[in-house]
């Protein structure tokens, strides 16, 4: 039983740290855009994506349940 609890208080724990950590990278990359002379827009634009989707998968998936 405790170990239950134990499991459901990580799953409410861990998302808003992924949540946060996919908003601190998109945010970071305004702010590079916004500093760079010529950025390379799309570029940035795709490899944040793909960390994002990323960084979702493995934050927001709930633990294998035994």
């Amino acid at each position: 039983m405790a170990n239950n609890f134990v499991r459901n208080l990580l799953i409410h724990i861990k998302y808003p740290y992924t949540a946060l950590v996919i908003s601190a990278m998109w945010i970071s990359m305004a702010f590079i855009i916004g500093l760079q002379e010529h950025p390379q827009t799309e570029l940035l634009v795709v490899l944040t994506a793909i960390c994002s989707l990323i960084v979702a998968v493995v934050g927001f998936s709930s633990p294998k349940r035994s």
